[in-house]
Formats: C-alpha cells, structure tokens, sequence
C-alpha cells in the first residue's frame, strides 16, 4: 500500500517500440503539412482520455513536442516510436502518485533509455547511438523534468489529510466541518455582527436627554476652565516681559546707553 500510495508506480522498464505509434501513425504523423495540422492528428492518433479539458490540452502539447524533437534529430519511425512510448510511460509514473517521485521517475526513465541503446536481444535493443541518448537526456531534464512539479499538480489529485486523536476517558475529536457547514457558520456569523452593530446604531439614536445635557454641561465647564487658563497664561507671559523690560532698562543705565548719557570722552552721544 505504502510504495503504491506514496511512491506511486513501481513499472518494470520494458521494450517499447511500436507500442502506441505504428508506421501507419507515424506515415500520417510525419505527412502533417503546419503545427495545427499535426495537433490535430495526433489527437485522433493518440485518442486522449481526461477527465478535464485543460489536462488533455496540456498532454497534447506534451505529445507534440516530443513528436517536433524526434523530427529536430532526424529520428526514423522506430525511434520516434520508441521514444514517443518512453515519455509517455514516464509522465504515467509521475501522475501515479500524488507525493514527490521524482527521483524514481528520472531512474526509470534512465532504465527506459538503456533498454532501447543496447543491442543485447531479447533485453534490449539498440535503437539509438550514443549521441541520441545525451540528446534525449538532455531534453528531458530541461523540458519535463525542469516543470515536474506542475504536471504533478496539474494530473494528480489534492491531499487532504484529517487527523483525529482518541484517548481513554476523553470524547472523540469532532470531525472537521464540511465547506458547506463552513460557509452556513459564517453567514450566521456575519448576519450576528450586522445585528449586533444596527442595535448599538438604536441604542446611540435612543439616547436619553440627561446623557445630552450631562455632556453640554461637561463641555461649558471644560470651556470656562479652558478660559481661564489661557487668561492666567497672558497675565504670566505679560509679568514675565515686563521683568525683562526693567531688568534691560537698568542693564542699559549702568552701561550709560540711556539716552541723554554722556560718552567716556565728556560729549554726548549723537
């Protein structure tokens, strides 16, 4: 249960040339004369089953650009069928389970590999060169392998784990809330705090005039103290220029700057 669940599909790497295209697919394949063209017959070839459209477009593209780098290689039918084969049961693998499997994935696809570039009858074959084999492992890593976590995302389901805990002489945990009963406890929440704010709008309207004539009464005896303050500040600040008007006068007399004050020559200052 365990490798099936979290490891996902433990797939024995087989020869697979001329499992899903033959040279029939493949003569109309190769015939496609534009881009459009070609989408549309390797969707009538490859007969894709998802359950949502957005997937089936994603595989297609999948499939299309496989199909476009066997053309870039100069690749012949076997070994366009083989590798269309070898990349299809590579993304099988990674969509077999919802957990990361990477690792497992790119080792099976290397097992694949191998298998179609030894001439070792009946376990292997050798279909491609050297060259082609870093080809192909090149442009896997930088295509499926570099965006694996989005086809995983796009083709596998969410995981969702609920936990409960039991213990001697406590009650169960309660099941978690369904969305629906989520939804029903915030509208009733909502709808609580609407009532709530338009009975304290009523009690504010509901004021009694006791409460308004208390505060008017706050408010004239704030002014007045508020006054009388301000006045004591004037009277302060009028005493204290005053002080300092006497204490410039007399500083003024001492030093013979007053007017009418004779200079130290015996004139007086002009």
């Amino acid at each position: 249960w365990y490798q099936r669940r979290v490891r996902g599909l433990i797939m024995d790497p087989k020869i697979c040339v001329w499992n899903d295209l033959t040279s029939e697919h493949l003569d109309v394949i190769f015939s496609a004369t534009n881009n459009e063209n070609l989408l549309e017959v390797l969707g009538d070839v490859c007969k894709i089953e998802e359950t949502t459209e957005q997937r089936g477009n994603i595989l297609l593209e999948y499939y299309f650009h496989i199909i476009q780098f066997a053309k870039s290689q100069g690749m012949n039918y076997a070994q366009t069928s083989a590798l269309f084969t070898i990349m299809k049961q590579v993304h099988a693998m990674c969509a077999s389970t919802s957990y990361n499997n990477n690792k497992e994935t790119f080792s099976y696809f290397k097992q694949l590999l191998v298998k179609h570039s030894l001439q070792r009858p009946p376990y292997s074959v050798g279909i491609f060169s050297v060259q082609q084999v870093q080809a192909i492992t090149d442009y896997a890593l930088n295509t499926y392998f570099r965006h694996f976590d989005m086809y995983k995302y796009a083709f596998t389901p969410k995981v969702r784990v609920d936990i409960s805990f039991h213990y001697d002489g406590i009650p169960p945990t309660p099941e978690p809330p369904l969305v629906e009963e989520e939804e029903q406890e915030e509208e009733a929440q909502e709808a609580t705090e609407e009532k709530a704010e338009e009975e304290e709008h009523e009690q504010q309207e509901a004021e009694s005039e006791e409460m308004k004539a208390l505060r008017d009464l706050i408010q004239v005896a704030m002014g007045n103290e508020l006054k009388e303050l301000q006045l004591r500040l004037e009277k302060m600040i009028s005493d204290q220029d005053a002080k300092i008007s006497k204490q410039v006068e007399a500083l003024e007399e001492s030093m013979g700057l007053k007017s009418g004050a004779k200079s130290p020559g015996g004139k007086k200052r002009k």
